[in-house]
């Protein structure tokens, strides 16, 4: 059977959610069981080995952002999509994404 494990990562945030997941993975395959750990919105910040490494990110924590946001943005053009969801530009989102004001964020969550 493989297992699926499924987290926010937080991007420059310390996630106590991310610290719990990267450590469950592990020990998971330490155990030899195959499991593989998802990422959903932004590369996440640890201290041990990111058990994600590799995988890609499910959704783009700044599509979803812009999305939201933005109705012009939601009809976009496909290859900017792609653009604002590869790996660096979210890792570069990363280290900026700690908003913790909850009229910023609020939207997000519904």
């Amino acid at each position: 059977m493989n297992l699926v494990q499924i987290t926010p990562g937080a991007g420059g945030m310390f996630c106590g959610n991310c610290f719990r997941d990267n450590a469950l993975v592990r020990a998971l395959r330490q155990a030899g069981h195959p499991t593989l750990m998802v990422t959903l919105y932004l590369p996440m910040t640890l201290e041990d080995q990111d058990q994600s490494a590799g995988n890609p990110i499910f959704f783009s924590g700044v599509n979803v952002y812009l999305d939201q946001r933005s109705a012009l943005f939601r009809k976009g053009p496909a290859w900017l999509h792609r653009l604002l969801a590869s790996r660096r530009v979210l890792t570069w989102a990363a280290r900026r994404a700690a908003k913790t004001r909850a009229a910023d964020v609020g939207d997000l969550t519904l």
